[in-house]
């Protein structure tokens, strides 16, 4: 009787990644969620909905700007002098 010794989660990821994707078979394709899922980042610890001290602080709301409002009005003729 063969055993297999017990390979690690990281191991088999990478024999699994080295098969091209288009060769790959859905159980193939199964195992490599489900390891990249057990290995995935840890969910933090903690209360989750304090803001992250990262994350972008809210502006207040502003009405939308009007293009072309602060430019300046044009004078008739293009604004050249004459000569």
């Amino acid at each position: 009787m063969t055993t297999e010794e017990p390979r690690s989660p990281h191991a088999r990821l990478r024999e699994l990644l080295a098969i091209p994707e288009r060769l790959r078979t859905d159980a193939q394709w199964d195992e490599i969620i489900e390891i990249e899922i057990s290995q995935g980042p840890k969910k933090p610890s903690g209360n989750m909905s304090k803001p992250s001290s990262q994350a972008p602080s809210r502006q207040p709301d502003r009405k939308p700007s009007v293009p072309g409002k602060h430019m300046r009005k044009r004078r008739p003729g293009g604004g050249h002098e004459k000569s």
